[in-house]
């Protein structure tokens, strides 16, 4: 099938299977897995040929620049510790301990060929994490726990995964050399991350006073993890971690920064483009896992091959359960400080944490993203049966762990704190009483009585949602047909709940995601109120 033809229909895929995920009790990256799996039965469409370097270019620097531009700035800081010890720690641990074992279980499969698989099944993923838990809140130190090192060991995987790739290709491999080289290479992407931040910082703002055109701003985005990638590669940097850090510098910055239009255009470009990447990474899982097996029936019995798969579905989940604990429990009992600050760990709580390792597409991506050959034009040693196991890993720990997950959270009895809602619910009371008293103080300098009895109906309904602003569905009846001096009290009041809210994400007293909860609601207001404006002037 063409390649165009061919994407045409995946998306398609993508958005036709996420409406069946609403009909069925099946998360959404299974069906769109099972949906690959179809249409390699389907005439026409035969074996996808992907260029390995052209998918990991294409489909890895927007998820990763994403999940970096949404982690809350200050949660990820509360964590940091455990977040560290998962993301490089636990992924180090995994490298080795799949290599190894896998290694020694399939001794066809060379050492550092190995050691990639390892790599690639290293990841965790946040999005498969959420679709099996969603309708089941999670203590919120859980929740960041697992977000942080979604974003971190991201990056961490893929960068020992690219030193497997060169050390296959030259046939020698030291995890001490590759150890230090990564801590050379990160480094180096993350330095190369912040100054292409900045530097797209820079533009967006030129851009931004010369034509104000959120669509430009919003095709900027969409290029900074292209060039914060190409650029750290470039100069024999982490790209992968390039990324990450542009995004959270982006994240950042864009918070203070993009203007409403802007902001809310790019939320809304940056979903669609997220969700069709990430749907696609699964379907051309479904698509690639029937030709892995086929090649690998031929050579194996279907029983070695299960026996392989739940191998190393075992080893994985041991390693992150034996690791987790110590992480949890080892840090704290010898430093005060820790056990101040971090609190009583509830242990059932850690082994959520160490049970909900699900792999998703960062590490289909990676394994797709294998060379066909080596530079001598050999085949690649084993790379079908790396795609068989790493998409075998994702299919077991969504069924096995993910599927499970719901159960034993009912089981050990855990519930959601709270802690997210009452931060929402301080802020938004913070908001409303900021915009009262800039009303107040605007209303003694009112020498209208209609401005000020307007004024006064603004004070009250800004009171009024004191206890449970709503102001989505009252915008329309509360702002609807005003005269110009009065939306610039309401432009006004929409201006100190800005000031308001950016001083509290300053300060720490609430995090980018409360934020970001809080910012739609004053940017609906704002673009209707200037709207308005504009109208009445012509």
């Amino acid at each position: 099938m063409v390649t165009v033809e061919l994407t045409l229909v995946l998306i398609l895929t993508v958005a036709l299977v996420a409406v069946l995920a609403r009909l069925v009790p099946v998360p959404l990256p299974l069906l769109w897995i099972a949906a690959g799996v179809v249409y390699c039965f389907v005439p026409g469409f035969g074996r996808v040929h992907i260029d390995p370097a052209m998918f990991f270019v294409l489909f890895i620097p927007p998820l990763l620049f994403a999940d970096g531009w949404l982690m809350p700035r200050r949660d990820l800081k509360r964590v940091l510790r455990p977040v560290m010890a998962l993301a490089f720690g636990l992924v180090l641990a995994t490298v080795a301990g799949v290599g190894y074992a896998m290694h020694a279980l399939i001794p066809s499969l060379p050492l550092a060929a190995a050691f990639a698989l390892g790599a690639i099944v290293s990841p965790t993923d946040a999005v498969a994490t959420a679709a099996m838990t969603q309708r089941l809140p999670l203590p919120r130190r859980v929740t960041l726990i697992l977000n942080g090192e979604s974003l971190i060991n991201d990056a961490s995987g893929l960068v020992a995964f690219k030193f497997a790739i060169a050390a296959l290709a030259t046939g020698t491999f030291s995890l001490l050399e590759a150890g230090g080289q990564l801590v050379l290479v990160a480094a180096g992407g993350a330095l190369v991350g912040v100054a292409i931040g900045i530097c797209a910082g820079q533009l967006h703002q030129g851009v931004a006073r010369a034509t104000g055109e959120p669509l430009v701003h919003t095709l900027l985005s969409l290029l900074t993890p292209f060039a914060a990638y190409l650029a750290a590669e470039l100069v024999h940097a982490s790209g992968i971690l390039a990324v990450v850090t542009c995004g959270l510098y982006a994240g950042w910055r864009d918070a203070r920064h993009m203007g409403v239009r802007t902001r809310q255009q790019a939320l809304h470009v940056w979903s669609i483009v997220l969700f069709v990447f990430n749907g696609i990474v699964f379907l051309l899982l479904g698509l690639a896992l029937p030709e892995a097996i086929k090649v690998l029936a031929d050579r194996h019995e279907w029983s070695t091959l299960a026996m392989q798969a739940l191998a190393l579905w075992l080893i994985v989940t041991l390693i992150r359960l034996a690791w987790v604990y110590p992480v949890a429990y080892v840090a704290p009992a010898v430093i005060a400080g820790l056990r101040e600050r971090e609190g009583e760990l509830d242990p059932r709580a850690v082994f959520i944490v160490g049970w909900a390792g699900l792999r998703g597409s960062v590490t289909m991506a990676a394994a797709l993203s294998m060379p066909v050959a080596l530079a001598a034009g050999t085949p690649y040693p084993g790379r079908e049966q790396i795609i068989f196991l790493a998409a075998s890993t994702i299919l077991l720990t969504l069924l096995i762990n993910g599927l499970t997950l719901p159960p034993f959270i009912r089981v050990l009895g855990l519930r959601g704190d709270g802690e997210a809602e009452r931060e929402l619910r301080a802020a938004e009371l913070a908001l409303a009483r900021a915009a009262t008293a800039a009303l107040a103080a605007e209303m003694q300098r009112l020498a209208s009585p209609e401005e000020r009895k307007f004024a006064e109906h603004l004070v009250d309904t800004y009171e009024a949602r004191a206890a449970a602003l709503d102001v989505e569905e009252e915008s329309g009846a509360a702002h609807g047909g005003l005269a110009d001096k009065h939306k610039r009290l309401v432009m006004l009041a929409l201006e100190a709940e800005r000031k308001e809210l950016l001083e509290l994400r300053d300060r720490d007293v609430i995090n980018d995601e409360t934020a970001r909860a809080l910012e739609p609601r004053i940017d609906h207001l704002e673009l209707y109120a200037a709207g308005a404006i504009e109208e009445g002037g012509h």
